[in-house]
């Protein structure tokens, strides 16, 4: 299954309804199950599934984050994709099983906080200004946006200039992709910040907190659940961050750092 498809479709115009063709997000059921018994069920625009796999599991708590990255099978089924790991150091407790769909990355889960993770930490704050600037100029980025309108995009970058950004019609799929990009390319380097092309919810913000990032900035409002849990373990939020007038969350360090 391609990550996009084309559909027949009708437009209006001045005299009715002509018929057309347009592009849409595929969304596929995606398995994702560990060797000791961690299992979940996702929608997901399907391409980059390792990176999928390897992101969710550290920002779910599956894993740690410590030694080499787990290792991925993917399989390809009539009704969608299988994904099994395996190889991790230590793998975390277990949770329900449950179905995840593209605007629920949260469901079923109590707003418990999560522990914090320590596999991006350490990274001092982004100015404000550049946040801005890197989310106003996101939008090129996202190929998939441009031809569907209907997807989400994550990016993170760090203080010399990479990034990585990832595309899922799913917001919490998006950020599980892009951290496991992130693994993959970068493994060696902590990104400073994670850039959202929406709103930031708690099932976001909890993600950030297990993996450690202390940064989020997002085009969109944050929830007042997000901005609680980024209260609590210091993490420093930027919402409605591409506009003139965003709102701030968390120990930023100065005026100038907001200005």
């Amino acid at each position: 299954m391609t990550s996009t498809q084309r559909l027949p479709i009708l437009r209006r115009d001045g005299s009715g309804f002509v018929p057309g063709v347009d592009d849409f997000a595929n969304e596929a059921y995606v398995a994702l199950t560990t060797e000791a018994g961690h299992e979940v069920s996702v929608l997901a625009t399907p391409h980059d599934l390792r990176e999928f796999a390897i992101g969710h599991a550290l920002s779910e708590g599956w894993w740690s984050g410590e030694g080499p990255l787990p290792l991925v099978e993917v399989e390809h089924h009539e009704d969608g994709y299988a994904l099994r790991m395996s190889g991790a150091s230590s793998w975390g407790p277990l949770r329900e099983s449950r179905l995840i769909q593209p605007s629920c990355g949260g469901c079923g889960d109590a707003m418990a906080s999560p522990p914090l993770g320590v596999r991006f930490a350490g990274q001092s704050a982004l100015d404000s200004a550049r946040l801005r600037s890197i989310l106003r100029e996101m939008k090129a980025l996202q190929p998939m946006f441009e031809k569907t309108g209907g997807v989400h995009a994550a990016m993170l970058v760090s203080h010399d200039g990479h990034h990585v950004l990832r595309e899922d019609i799913g917001r919490h799929t998006a950020v599980d992709k892009v951290i496991g990009a992130w693994l993959v390319d970068h493994d060696q380097q902590r990104p400073a910040a994670l850039l959202l092309s929406g709103r930031c919810g708690w099932d976001l913000m909890a993600k950030a907190v297990r993996t450690g990032i202390q940064q989020v900035a997002c085009v969109g409002a944050m929830s007042g659940q997000a901005a609680q849990l980024a209260r609590k373990h210091g993490i420093l939020v930027m919402g409605f961050a591409a506009g003139e007038h965003p709102q701030f969350v968390g120990p930023w360090p100065s005026a100038a750092t907001k200005s």
